[in-house]
C-alpha cells in the first residue's frame, strides 16, 4: 500500500443541512399524511371542474338548442301583437307577421 491521501474534505455548503432536514420533514407521517390529502383535493378539484365543464357544454348547446328558437318566436310573436293593435279591426296582417302553421293564437276579446 502506498502512502495515504491526506484528507481535505470540503466544507459542506449550508444549503445541505437544509434540504437533509426538509427530507426528514417530508418523511415524516404527518407530511406523508398531508400529501396523501393534498393528492386526494386535487383529484377532485380535478374531477369537479371537468364535470363542470361538461355540464356547461351541455347548458350551452341545450340553449342554443331550444331556448333561443323559442325567443324568436316570442319576439315574433310579440311583434305580431303591436301590429294587430296599430290596424283597423277586419285587416290582414302582412305575410312575414302571420303566425306559423304550429302557433294558434287565442282570439281575443274586447272587454268593456
Amino acid at each position: 500500500r502506498g502512502p495515504a491521501a491526506p484528507s481535505t474534505s470540503a466544507p459542506q455548503p449550508l444549503t445541505m443541512p437544509v434540504i437533509d432536514s426538509i427530507t426528514a420533514f417530508l418523511e415524516t407521517p404527518e407530511a406523508k399524511k398531508g400529501r396523501r390529502i393534498a393528492f386526494h383535493v386535487i383529484r377532485a378539484a380535478k374531477k369537479f371542474l371537468y364535470g363542470s365543464g361538461r355540464a356547461a357544454w351541455i347548458m350551452g348547446t341545450t340553449a342554443l338548442l331550444l331556448v333561443v328558437p323559442l325567443v324568436f318566436e316570442i319576439d315574433r310573436e310579440q311583434q305580431m301583437v303591436e301590429m294587430e293593435g296599430m290596424q283597423p279591426a277586419g285587416a290582414i296582417p302582412p305575410p312575414g307577421l302571420q303566425p306559423s302553421a304550429g302557433l294558434v293564437m287565442p282570439p281575443t276579446e274586447v272587454r268593456r
